[in-house]
This record gives C-alpha cells, structure tokens and sequence, in this order.
C-alpha cells in the first residue's frame, strides 16, 4: 500500500508519494518489508511528460513494479547492469498508447487474480504532436490518467482520464490514492493550511504555488503515517512546470529524519555523508534506475528537450562533489 498525492493546476504539476513498502501477515498489523522503495516514474512520452505512481503490489514475478512497468514501457531488460542506459528504445509510446498497453498487460498480470486494489496515477502535460508554436490549442494541457483494480474485483476495462479541456471550467484537480488512506477531513486539512499560506504571504509566481503546494503534500504524507500502518513517512515529490514556459523537472526527496549513505573505497577510510534518492527517469534516448546519490546541490539529467533537476541533500563545501549508485532492490520475499 501507498500514499500518492496528485495536484494539477494552470501553472504546475505536482505528485507525492510515500516510499513505504510493507508485509501482511494474518491477524497482525502491517510490518515494514522496505521503507525506501521506489514507487515513482518521470517518463518523457513522444507527446507528454508525465511522474506516475502506484499503490499496490510491490512485486510483479521477480520484478518491482515500478521495474515491470518500466520494462513494459520501454522493452528493455531492466535486470542489465546499467544505471544509466542511453540509446534508442525498443518502444516509445504516446502517453495514451502507453498507459492502454500496461493496463492490457496488468490485466493479464497476477495482480488481476490477487484479492487486493492497485492503482497507477500519472499527472503531467500533454500536448499535440504537430510542428506548431505552443501556442493556443497547440499549447500542452495539464493531464491526469489512471489505471485502477479494486480488491475484489478486476482491473477497470478503461484507462481514466480528464476531459481534455477540463482545466476550462476548472483551476484545479487534486487526487489521492487509495482514497481510504487520505480521507475528506485530511484534506480539508491540508488545503486549510494552505489557503492560511497564501493568505499571510501571497505567492508571486507559479513555480512559489508549486512549493506550498509540494510542501504541503509532503508534510501531509508524513502527518498520515503516524496513524496509518500502509503509509511511510518519506516522500518523493515531482514538480512539473508547464512545458511552453519551463523544461525544468524537479525531483526532491523529503526525508522524515536524514539519510545518509557511505562512500568505500580502497583508497580511503568509508566516509558517510547526507543522501537524498531518484526515481525512475525514462525517456526517448535515456533510462536511470532508482539510485541513491550524495553531493551538495544535486543532479541534473537531460531528458529529451527537458532538464530533470535531483535536488541534493546539504552536503560539504569542500572535498567530494558529488557521488551515486543504483539503489539496490530487495528480492521478493518467499512467504
């Protein structure tokens, strides 16, 4: 189980998840298996941006979940030793295709014959593919699409989505999913806090709404988790700016306490410093694993025409610039 907090808006795009993996054993509370899985995907379509996110089983065969739908996406083996892999993929989907062809493979998956609910969410902009300024209806338009089951029932034949002009009529769309682990009084909550921001210090452009708004969700999250045995309290959050006026992706990890990771060498003594993690990243000529990195200020990756910025963790001023490694994946447990 999970927490995913989406939000989208005229002037960003916004998803929180927490990284909380747990085990179920009959008549007890839920037990923590892994409190730093990855559950999230920054995937660059050929007419869409998009973070995606699930709830749900963590394993599908002996893959993560979030490695099988990368898999499905992309056709490439993502049990290869690589981190960052570079090149033309076998497949590159529009976001429609995409989303239509994993839910035609989770369908035939064994989660469509397991008693539990699963949800993907993907949030982002999409636009038309066509050799046009992004101007007017050629503009890219704030999306969100998903792809459910519920616990006794069979995957939804369609996948969802907003109208495509939906933001017309309205300012914002906020989902959580499951429903059940965020309900309408801890929403109600969270958007108080933030309508008490924003009355008290006005924000001055999109990019300051963005923070309130990722602030908030991250500190919902957490909030959440002390009373929820399914929720963890890290959180991963991606923050998608309209592409026509920014191509610049934010990735920031927030942490309940500090993480930190060490650097071995034989060289020198293990150093520890404060650490920070990514989430899948995958796009037309590129593909980074989940990894873990050190470093003050962070990463940047180009993804296509964008630029996805890994905000750091505070790190020395001198020394080690900066460092990262896959994050290694614990193998499905047997019982």
């Amino acid at each position: 189980m999970t927490l995913i907090l989406s939000h989208l808006s005229r002037v960003f795009a916004l998803q929180s998840s927490d990284r909380l993996v747990t085990r179920l054993n009959t008549g007890q509370d839920p037990t923590p298996f892994d409190p730093l899985a990855n559950k999230t995907i920054v995937y660059l379509a050929r007419d869409a941006i998009v973070a995606m996110s699930y709830t749900g089983p963590a394993y599908i065969g002996q893959l993560t979940t979030d490695d099988w739908i990368v898999q499905n996406l992309t056709g490439i083996d993502v049990t290869e030793a690589f981190g960052t892999r570079t090149g033309i993929l076998p497949r590159l989907f529009d976001i429609g295709r995409a989303l239509n062809f994993l839910l035609q493979e989770l369908s035939s998956s064994e989660i469509a014959q397991q008693n539990i609910n699963f949800e993907l969410v993907a949030v982002g902009w999409q636009w038309r593919l066509a050799r046009r300024a992004p101007v007017g209806r050629f503009q890219p338009v704030p999306m969100a699409w998903g792809i459910s089951k519920t616990e006794s029932g069979a995957f939804e034949q369609k996948v969802e989505r907003l109208p495509r002009h939906w933001h017309w009529r309205n300012r914002d769309f906020f989902n959580a999913a499951p429903a059940a682990n965020f309900d309408k009084s801890q929403q109600t909550k969270m958007f108080d806090e933030i309508r008490a921001d924003i009355g008290t210090n006005r924000p001055q452009a999109g990019q300051d709404m963005a923070d309130r708004f990722e602030r908030a969700t991250a500190d919902a999250i957490a909030a959440a988790s002390a009373s929820n045995g399914f929720v963890g309290p890290n959180c991963m959050s991606v923050v998608l700016p309209p592409p026509h006026q920014s191509t610049s992706v934010r990735v920031t990890f927030f942490p309940q306490q500090e993480h930190t990771a060490q650097l071995v060498s034989k060289k020198f003594a293990p150093m520890t410093y404060p650490a920070a993690y990514t989430p899948w990243i995958v796009g037309p000529a590129i593909m980074h694993k989940p990894s873990v990195f050190v470093g003050k200020g962070g990463w940047d990756f180009t993804l296509g025409a964008f630029v996805v910025k890994l905000n750091g963790p505070d790190g020395p001023d001198h020394g080690l610039l900066a460092a990262m490694s896959s994050q290694r994946r614990p193998v499905r447990p047997t019982v």
